[in-house]
């Protein structure tokens, strides 16, 4: 099965997928798939935007069944197809789906700000990286100055020297160990903003899945109204 999701207004109809029921229930009764739940083939098309759940054959089926660039919904239930053209019950459908909509904007706004955060971690990564290779370039001229001191025969203004540099190395060091404590200040800032940002987004997943089943409720009771209606009609 595939699914086609190209705008935000069209989300409604991913929906329809995931409508299930008892024996009772007349919409979309027949096989159903690996989640026990009736399967359901449909294709929406509103002006050059597609949502679908099926194949590409369905689309060229509903394509072929289109008149104009009018909105059409088209579905399969228990082998026969149906077609559905009432803009009234398209816009109640649509609405039905808003909740969920702006749930998932919002989730999208909050995964936009955990991208930001974890690019902004990454730069801080790299940085405590090149200060690492920076300090260990300083360690190992300090080991270069202690060979010397320690295994050369050196003149008052050689020892000198080398003292100059050891206290010039160190304070580079301190310098460097400064930065690295800031930035791992900064990434655990971070950190837990990028914990907070999980938070919010795990609350607002479980928003979406008890709208989604109302959603699914709503929409099952209005399709099946839909076909008892004849709004649904039947594909010769």
């Amino acid at each position: 099965m595939m699914n086609t999701h190209l705008r935000p207004a069209a989300r409604l109809l991913v929906i329809l997928g995931l409508i299930g029921g008892g024996a009772a229930d007349r919409a979309f009764a027949g096989p159903t798939g690996p989640s026990g739940e009736p399967e359901l083939n449909y294709v929406h098309l509103d002006g050059d935007h597609t949502s679908m759940s099926g194949s590409s054959r369905d689309i060229s089926r509903a394509r072929r069944l289109r008149q104009g660039d009018e909105p059409l919904l088209w579905f399969r239930d228990t082998g026969r197809e149906y077609v559905i053209r009432d803009p009234a019950l398209l816009k109640q459908a649509e609405a039905l789906w808003q909740p969920v909509s702006e749930l998932g904007e919002t989730q999208g706004k909050l995964g936009a700000e955990q991208g930001k955060l974890g690019r902004q971690q990454g730069l801080l990564g790299a940085r405590q990286g090149l200060i690492g290779t920076r300090q260990g370039a300083l360690a190992a001229r300090e080991a270069t100055l202690d060979i010397r001191a320690n295994n050369e025969a050196l003149t008052p203004a050689q020892s000198a020297e080398i003292t100059r540099q050891r206290r010039e190395l160190k304070a580079q060091m301190h310098k460097l160990d400064g930065e690295m404590s800031e930035l791992a200040r900064s990434m655990e800032a971070l950190s837990d903003q990028m914990q907070l940002r999980g938070r919010e987004m795990e609350a607002l997943g479980k928003k979406m899945e008890a709208a989604s089943s109302r959603a699914t409720a709503e929409l099952r009771v209005l399709l099946r109204q839909a076909l008892a209606s004849g709004a649904a009609r039947p594909v010769k």
